[in-house]
């Protein structure tokens, strides 16, 4: 039986003190996870909107990872947070293999940034800034409370409630319209989790299953649904 070949979007950074050295990286949880469950994994680095095509013809699902803001340009707005935590090559390049996903009918599974970025891709909306989502402590810890949805494929591996780690200021605000809300944390109503409604299979979390898979059952079957049956 062939294994799923799972593409998962790179980041990029500058190595401290040299400014010509710059290495494309994905956090090794995904590539993880995705051996676990019997997938193979493969990042996609940052590249031309040319290349969309060719990287989702190779693969049979993508990931969407974490990272940078999206830059509100997308979504209209203009930016009004102090920061400088956003990479435009980065945003074009996904908005591009989101539209040839979409084209080619290939799953998409979203994580924070990654979640928001197809919202935006689809018409919705982010907030720029939110209070109490970026936790202290270190990423296998669990800081929020997450509810679901009564039927969801999140209520069926987590149950009405769990517990979720954190770390994103931004979430999304006007949610697209072939989007809906299947996860939400009680405390403030910030969306944790979504799906789509159009046929296109998409499934996106704002927390980070990659850190917690090790030791969470619910974590690691969500792994195994995104690379066999999403």
């Amino acid at each position: 039986m062939k294994k799923p070949i799972i593409g998962i979007t790179g980041n990029q950074r500058d190595i401290p003190n040299d400014q010509f050295i710059h290495i494309s990286y994905t956090a090794t949880g995904f590539i993880e996870g995705i051996k676990q469950v019997g997938g193979i994994p493969i990042i996609l680095p940052i590249g031309d909107e040319e290349l969309a095509e060719s990287y989702i013809t190779m693969i049979d699902k993508l990931i969407l990872t974490g990272g940078q803001n999206v830059n509100p340009h997308f979504y209209g707005e203009e930016q009004t947070i102090v920061s400088d935590d956003y990479l435009l090559q980065r945003d074009l390049f996904e908005l591009a293999l989101i539209r040839e996903a979409r084209k080619q009918n290939k799953p998409i599974f979203g994580v924070c940034r990654g979640t928001q970025l197809y919202n935006v891709a689809m018409g919705g909306t982010l907030h720029q800034d939110i209070e109490n989502h970026w936790q202290d402590s270190t990423a296998q810890y669990t800081t929020q409370t997450m509810v679901t949805k009564n039927g969801s494929i999140l209520h069926e591996l987590y149950g009405s409630t769990c517990q979720i780690n954190s770390f994103h200021h931004q979430s999304i605000k006007d949610l697209a319209r072939n989007l809906e809300v299947i996860a939400y944390d009680p405390s403030d109503k910030v969306i944790e989790a979504v799906t789509s409604t159009d046929g296109s299979p998409f499934l996106g979390v704002q927390w980070h299953p990659e850190y917690l898979f090790p030791t969470r059952p619910g974590d690691l079957a969500l792994f195994d649904y995104v690379v066999h049956k999403l």
